[in-house]
Formats: structure tokens, sequence, C-alpha cells
């Protein structure tokens, strides 16, 4: 195989015997290389194939954001979670959990620590989901020497849950409806559209697809509220943290359902992100 287009010094864009393109891994693969220049079938670790292109797209571009390290290890949680399992997993894991992993390690390493409203359910609704999440977090401790703990645990196992989701059409169509009303609400106060293909706006889309989840089977999150994180970002990111309170309002109004201040602040960091982006 040729190379189709360098990413980086690890990773490269090939096509395989069947003129499907694929992404490989591997540690100098593709270091001084160049379009058309032969691949070193010794150093590919790891081939990637996704069949949705939209999904295709966003993995490229993560890419060029997480390490290899991060992306090797995801891939061998995710072969993880498949054999326990025995489930077929959404393709869009093969984005949410590098992003979500590249995120906590960083998180860690900066001393900051983000509390899960929903570890005690995770734990009672999802048993296996989260077994299979503590062992990932020992794999991922061990190899970015850091110390995640059980709330991480719990955001791995929801990222499983999130990939073998298959609900109701009754559900999907609430659930679509309460995106298409928050993003409204975002799109009118950031005087912008949401680009939903980038990476800050996969990453707010998949937050709210959990976030309505616990609306619609009616979850709190009440007993796990971090009041100085939520001072932290109320004063640091005043404009994101407004936008969150409309939405806030907006939830109580057309769902009867009281947003707790955790959530609050997840929101208001998603919501900076966008304008960060935007700015």
């Amino acid at each position: 195989m040729v190379i189709k287009q360098v990413i980086n010094n690890n990773i490269a864009i090939s096509v395989d015997s069947q003129g499907d393109e694929v992404i490989l891994i591997g540690k100098g693969l593709a270091f001084n290389k160049k379009k058309g220049d032969e691949i070193d079938h010794q150093k590919v670790e790891k081939r990637f194939y996704l069949e949705d292109q939209g999904l295709y797209t966003k993995f490229k571009k993560l890419l060029r954001e997480v390490s290899i390290e991060e992306i090797n290890i995801s891939d061998d949680i995710i072969s993880l979670a498949r054999r326990r399992l025995k489930k077929e997993l959404n393709e869009s894991i093969y984005i949410s959990l590098p992003d979500h992993i590249s995120l906590a390690v960083t998180r860690a390493k900066d001393g900051l620590n983000v509390k899960n409203g929903l570890l005690w359910e995770i734990k009672k609704l999802y048993k296996e989901e989260y077994l299979i999440a503590q062992e990932a977090i020992q794999l991922i401790n061990e190899k970015f020497n850091v110390e995640l703990g059980d709330d991480e645990a719990g955001f791995i196992a929801f990222h499983f849950v999130n990939a073998q989701l298959n609900s109701g059409i009754n559900t999907v169509t609430k659930i679509t409806q309460f995106i298409k009303e928050i993003l409204s609400i975002i799109t009118y106060q950031l005087n912008t559209a949401v680009d939903e293909d980038s990476l800050p706006g996969f990453r707010f889309l998949t937050h709210l697809k959990f976030f309505a989840n616990r609306i619609f089977s009616q979850e709190t999150n009440e007993n796990s509220e971090d009041p100085f994180l939520y001072e932290i970002v109320k004063e640091r990111y005043s404009q994101a943290f407004t936008i969150a309170q409309s939405v806030k309002q907006h939830i109580r109004n057309q769902y009867s359902y009281e947003v707790s201040d955790m959530e609050v602040t997840y929101l208001t960091i998603h919501i900076q992100r966008l304008l960060d982006r935007k700015n």
C-alpha cells in the first residue's frame, strides 16, 4: 500500500486492495513520508475502517488533536468491551471515547477532578459496562501515570451504554426535538449556528444526548453537586453561564425538569468551548 495522506508522523491514510480508505497507525509510520510513498507494513499497529462517512471525517479531525497512545488505548478498550458485552457498538464510540480519554488525562494532570452526577445510577443499572470501565481506568492510569477513579469509570461506562443505545422511536423523537430546541437557544444566544461537524459541536451534541436520556427517564443528580466548580465556571465563563441559565429555564418550563447546578456547570463548559471556537 502507498500513502494517500499523511496525518502526522504516526498516522497515514491509504487505500486497501478493495479500494477502501483505511487509516493506518504506528510509531514513526509516516515519518519523513509523503503522498505516494510506500508504507512499511511492519510499522502498522492499528487499522481503522469507518463505514459512516460523517464519522470518518470527524475521526480524521480527531487524529490531529489526540495522541497515538490515546487512540491505541481507546481501540484496546473498545475491543475489550465488544468481547465482554458480546454486542455491536456504534462507530461513534471511536470518536467519543478517545476524545473523552484525552480530556480526562489532561484534566487529571492539571489536578482537576470532575464528579459524575450519575455514578450511583450507572453502577446500579449498567453493572457489566461499569466493571469493564473499571478495567479500562486501570489501563489508562498505568499508561499515562494518572489517577483516574470511579467517577471517570462511570463516564466511560456511559460511553459503552450510549454506543449500544437502541431507543424506541418515541424516545428518539423526543430526544431529537429536545436537541433541536437547545441548539436553537444556543444559536440565538451565540448569534451563530453550532458547527455540528466540529469537535466542540460533536462533544456538545453527545452531552445533550446523555442529558436528554436523563430528562426523559426523570433521573436526577442532586446528591453530587460541586459548589466550588460551579462558582469557578460562573465567574470565568460569564457569557456561557448566562446562556446555560437560559437553557435551564427553557427545560424547566417545557419539561418540568429542574436542572441541577452540576448540570449547569457541564453545560457552561461545553458552551464555552463553542464560544472559544467562534472567537
